[in-house]
């Protein structure tokens, strides 16, 4: 069965400047060869352009072998672009990242190295970490990049197998073997008919993808066929989120403001959850069996997932919640579009509802994105290009990461050559792989 459908017309929303942002540039550099610096201008006469080029052959040769720049950003003139389907930027990733304009790969030409550089970049990496046992790292390292995807990678999750699957605005899924660190390219390459927001591996080999065709399409990984097994439908608007629920059961979530649980095996839908009035950024299962949604209204809402009901919902944040995320011990984290982390918790005495415990401020643009490290830690992801680890409890931040040059879409935590390792994907279409010796006192 093929995955092709027409989008859905949607009727265009209206701007609201009152909801315009200021975009705050991050401090992304990047570097200028001399060779690509713009030629001088020829003057006016020979003897003149002889001596002008004299001067300018003793300025380059004074020059260092790179130059940093700064890059300015530009402003999107409408935050609610992302519920008109039919406008060529209207996915919640793009607006996100053109609103807050965190450079948007405009400069990839000057960033990406040649191929045969990137091959023998690549190279050398592979070679260190073969020395691994001589190398101490006591800070997350990038350690490895993973480049194939020619646009914004926008959905990553690990499979069973090992091996990783990413996808894009490319309108693909590459699946990447990176237990193999001598590898610099996928193993695998499966073509959608729209940009990816989602993927969920519900059994062994068999992925789901949540698009922009509003469709989640189901694929056999161990198939040669370039087709996918099934299409589930319902959504109005793109997905952006998949969560599994048991062995028969997954939920998807929206820009249509839905929830949807469907049954994997009868390919039926069961039920819509309604209740937020904006679109759906984020979506987990929690550790009891409720459904935690983070949404465009700026809410968080608590769902009994039984009776469809909304057990609470969460005010604090002032614009777009992007994400949310329950820590092993119970505690909610949301990252929204204000800046700002917000920390939840729920004892007891407060009758089973959450309240507001802490208010972090230290990233400079919206926070998309979670990941638990070890019983002490957790990492952010941000679109000031960052990925910040920080303590439980003291919530101080200590340690932040710098590699990627534009807006962080995900983050996942894993254990692999017995270290700690932080993968993450970019809208500047990299996958990164962050690695840090095993600190016995941070499991304890």
């Amino acid at each position: 069965m093929g995955c092709y459908q027409e989008t859905n017309k949607k009727k265009k929303t209206k701007p609201n400047d009152e909801e315009k942002q200021d975009a705050i540039p991050p401090e992304n550099k990047n570097e200028v060869k001399k060779n690509e610096l713009p030629e001088i201008p020829e003057s006016k006469n020979e003897t003149e352009k002889n001596t002008n080029n004299e001067e300018n052959k003793e300025i380059l040769d004074k020059l260092p072998e790179t130059i940093e720049v700064d890059f300015n950003q530009r402003e999107i003139e409408n935050e609610e672009i992302l519920k008109n389907p039919n406008l060529p930027e209207a996915n919640n990733e793009n607006e996100g990242n053109e609103r807050f304009n965190d450079n948007d790969n405009e400069n990839d030409n000057i960033n990406n190295k040649p191929k045969e550089e990137k091959k023998e970049e690549n190279r050398i990496i592979a070679e260190n970490l073969n020395e691994q046992p001589k190398i101490k790292l006591k800070e997350f390292t990038n350690t490895r990049i993973l480049r194939g995807h020619s646009e914004k990678v926008t959905a990553i999750t690990k499979l069973n197998s090992g091996k990783l699957a990413t996808g894009s605005y490319d309108n693909t899924i590459r699946i990447w073997d990176i237990c193999d660190i001598s590898k610099d390219h996928e193993d695998k390459i499966i073509n959608e008919n729209g940009r990816i927001f989602a993927l969920l591996e519900f059994e062994d080999n068999k992925l789901l993808s949540g698009t922009s065709e509003n469709k989640i399409n189901l694929w056999d990984l161990n198939s040669f066929s370039s087709e996918c097994e099934y299409s589930f439908e319902g959504h109005e608007l793109w997905i952006n989120c998949l969560v599994k629920i048991d062995h028969e059961k997954f939920a998807s979530a929206s820009n249509d403001a839905r929830i949807k649980i469907w049954n994997f095996q009868t390919r039926e839908c069961l039920f819509n959850i309604t209740g937020h009035t904006d679109c759906i950024l984020s979506l987990i299962i929690m550790q009891n069996g409720n459904f935690c949604s983070g949404s465009a209204d700026t809410t968080i809402k608590i769902w009994d997932a039984k009776n469809k009901s909304c057990l609470q919902t969460l005010h604090g944040h002032e614009r777009w919640v992007k994400c949310v995320f329950e820590l092993e011990n119970g505690i909610l984290l949301s990252g929204s579009d204000d800046n700002t982390i917000k920390i939840w918790e729920m004892k007891p005495e407060q009758n089973d509802k959450y309240r507001l415990i802490k208010t972090i401020k230290e990233h400079n643009h919206a926070i998309r994105t979670f990941c638990q490290i070890d019983r002490k830690h957790f990492a952010s992801g941000c679109f000031d290009s960052t990925i910040k680890v920080w303590e439980i409890g003291t919530w101080i931040c200590v340690e932040t990461l710098v590699g990627h040059t534009s807006n962080i879409i995900g983050i996942i935590y894993l254990k692999m050559n017995g270290r700690n390792t932080i993968i993450s994907i970019s809208n500047d279409k990299t996958i990164r792989i962050w690695e840090k010796d095993i600190d016995n006192d941070d499991n304890l």
